[in-house]
């Protein structure tokens, strides 16, 4: 992540952390964090009590989801403002011995010891943010304990490709499937930032787990199917039909066939050596 891309980041995020936590209402966000936490209960660790990292974790979402179901968890993020949001969530339901907030760099987490976590995750993008995938996976895959899981998600190359075909830049998407980079082009009152981001096909982020040592044993896309329909009547029709969307994204989100449909795609990886 270049120094200026990092900052536009953590500018972006402090302005909107007092806002952020809206989105969760968002019929879309409701099916994709309903998919996210049914695919993370595979993997959470039998032991309760056991330490998780949540690395870019934001204002807390996960680690409170997590810290209620008994796990103690750290929670990084470069945003000082989305972690004191977090924070103050965290002190109102009384789980300051449970979570703690730490500002990291997802490149950079020297602060934490090797084979620490017991589960390591990075939910929202920071991996796509980050611009350097390989640094900030390996150092997931370093700080994690042997036979434990790492989980991401990232932003799908192929779900972007219909941005450029809008614009008829075909140039710049023969040169966005090469290198995945892509500026970011926020509408008005949109909470997306200005910066620029690397999205993944299933095949790289299954090549890229395995270059840091970790098997891949789970790539599902979340979702597969309601990010395609038209935005116009997307929201009325998931009010409508929740439970059964639902169902069908659980039911078919880690076909192989299906994967690259998904708007993000989730890696899980074991790290077995």
């Amino acid at each position: 992540m270049t120094d200026a891309n990092l900052q536009s980041i953590k500018e972006f995020y402090d302005s909107i952390a007092e806002d952020y936590d809206k989105e969760y209402d968002h019929p879309s966000m409701r099916l994709y964090n309903a998919i996210t936490w049914s695919n993370l209960q595979r993997f959470l660790p039998t032991k309760k009590g056991a330490l998780v990292l949540d690395a870019g974790g934001g204002t807390g979402y996960w680690a409170l989801k997590l810290a209620r179901c008994g796990y103690h968890v750290v929670l990084t993020d470069v945003s000082e403002m989305m972690l004191e949001v977090a924070q103050r969530k965290i002190e109102r339901e009384n789980l300051q011995s449970t979570i703690t907030t730490k500002l990291v760099d997802i490149r950079d987490m020297s602060c934490f010891p090797s084979d620490h976590f017991d589960l390591v995750m990075a939910q929202g993008d920071p991996v796509s943010y980050c611009l350097d995938a390989t640094t900030a996976v390996r150092e997931l895959s370093r700080t994690v304990k042997r036979q434990g899981s790492v989980v991401i998600s990232v932003d799908n190359k192929y779900a972007t490709i219909p941005r450029f075909l809008k614009e008829q830049a075909f140039d710049d998407l023969t040169t966005f499937l090469r290198d995945g980079i892509l500026q970011n082009k926020p509408s008005p009152g949109s909470l997306v930032g200005s910066f620029r981001f690397q999205a993944f096909t299933p095949d790289e982020l299954r090549a890229l787990f395995t270059s840091c040592g970790l098997q891949v044993v789970r790539l599902l896309g979340k979702p597969i199917l309601t990010h395609l329909l038209p935005q116009e009547w997307r929201v009325s029709f998931l009010k409508t039909h929740f439970d059964k969307v639902l169902g069908l994204e659980l039911q078919l989100c880690d076909n192989p066939s299906l994967v690259g449909l998904g708007g993000h795609i989730e890696v899980v990886g074991l790290k077995t050596n």
